[in-house]
């Protein structure tokens, strides 16, 4: 049994799927559910994982059915999130990092944004899944029944308009969501969610990690751009300079992880997104959020590269008029700094996939390398050109 499974058993029983049903038909016998893993890496040390709960559902005879049985099928998300103190990798940690880990109650974030009502806080074309339910599994792990969003998938849907359309979606949550004040109250923190990562990640970990001699001299590194480990060096140099700034920026509340892979596309309303995972968000410089939504289809390999530094001030333009028509006008230029700020100390020393230089050396990991390699040399470019 997976600790998924194991976490969710109380959870995933006749009763709750009865229930759910009448959600769905108005008739809810359910003739048989089941479970399906979702194809997916959760990286959030709190996320236990996910899986879709569908059912078959009795009709009533001439009843318009939905597969060749004669029965309704439909299906929901179900997602189970933990303290941190239940992450199996907490111990690698360093003691005052895994100690302000498992004081903070900030792993139930996404939960509470689940089970807060932000249908007036989001501008028309942006929201929510719908919410089934957000149950108490006890022992400090919670599971959020969603719903399951049919979707178009295609990358190639992801062209300049619905980049811009989506920016400037952002730029109108952030200003309804600030001026509401209504993401739930662990957004409040005093370190907004960069420093948090800076302290609690890049310092004890990553850093010194890309500084090793030995990280180096593996086979797959040896062959980076020989400039590569020193402007990491020096970008680090700059981080906290680059903080302070960041934190004298104008800050309002934010999705924190706004990848085109977390603003799903509904087959029934494609013109429109559905946004997902909101684990890491928060209170942060206007722009940050455009970092992910930059970055997130050239992480998957699934856009050039070179289309990024075109898309870049689409992004920022489109977020600026977004924030106007909510009220707020922000420069460009503090916009296009977050943005960067939010790929430096999100992505620029975490774009290389280190941890696989354990496997076995194969043309296929070589090849992510090589491409991690220019990815990474890409965003240390781009951050190197910041304004001191």
């Amino acid at each position: 049994m997976t600790d998924l499974e194991r976490v969710l058993r109380p959870l995933l029983t006749d009763a709750t799927v009865d229930e759910l049903a009448a959600s769905f038909v108005d008739d809810p016998t359910v003739t048989r559910w089941w479970t399906e893993p979702v194809d997916y890496t959760f990286g959030t040390p709190t996320t236990v994982g996910a899986l879709r709960l569908k059912a078959e559902t009795k009709t009533e005879p001439g009843a318009k059915t939905e597969n060749e049985t004669g029965a309704v099928e439909w299906s929901v998300f179900v997602k189970a999130i933990r303290s941190v103190r239940h992450w199996p990798l907490l111990h690698t940690l360093p003691p005052a990092v895994r100690e302000a880990a498992m004081a903070s109650d900030f792993w139930r974030f996404e939960a509470d944004v689940y089970a807060t009502d932000l249908t007036e806080a989001l501008p028309a074309g942006l929201r929510l899944p719908v919410v089934h339910r957000v149950a108490d599994l006890g022992d400090e792990h919670l599971a959020m029944i969603l719903e399951d969003v049919p979707t178009l998938a295609d990358p190639q849907l992801w062209d300049t308009a619905r980049f811009a359309k989506a920016a400037e979606l952002l730029g109108r949550a952030s200003a309804r969501l600030t001026e509401r004040d209504a993401l739930p109250v662990q957004s409040r923190t005093p370190a907004g969610p960069l420093a948090v990562f800076y302290d609690n990640y890049l310092v004890p970990l990553i850093l010194p990690t890309l500084q090793s001699d030995d990280l180096w001299a593996h086979p797959l590194l040896k062959s980076a751009d020989a400039t590569l480990r020193t402007d990491l060096k020096e970008l680090a140099s700059r981080l906290p300079a680059v903080l302070d700034r960041l934190a004298h920026l104008p800050q309002v509340m934010v999705h924190g992880d706004a990848s085109p892979q977390n603003l799903l596309i509904p087959a029934d309303q494609p013109d429109t997104f559905v946004a997902i995972d909101w684990s890491l968000g928060g209170l942060a410089p206007a722009g940050e959020d455009l970092a992910q939504l930059l970055l997130g289809l050239a992480h998957a390999g699934q856009l050039e590269l070179s289309e990024l530094t075109t898309l870049r001030p689409i992004l920022v333009t489109a977020f600026a008029a977004g924030l106007r028509a909510e009220g707020r006008d922000h420069p460009e230029a503090d916009l296009a700094y977050a943005l960067d700020g939010g790929l430096l100390f999100r992505s620029a020393f975490t774009a290389l996939p280190l941890a696989r230089l354990q496997e076995p050396l194969t043309d296929e990991l070589a090849e992510t390398f090589r491409s991690r390699f220019a990815m990474t040399r890409h965003l240390v470019d781009q951050a190197l050109a910041m304004p001191r």
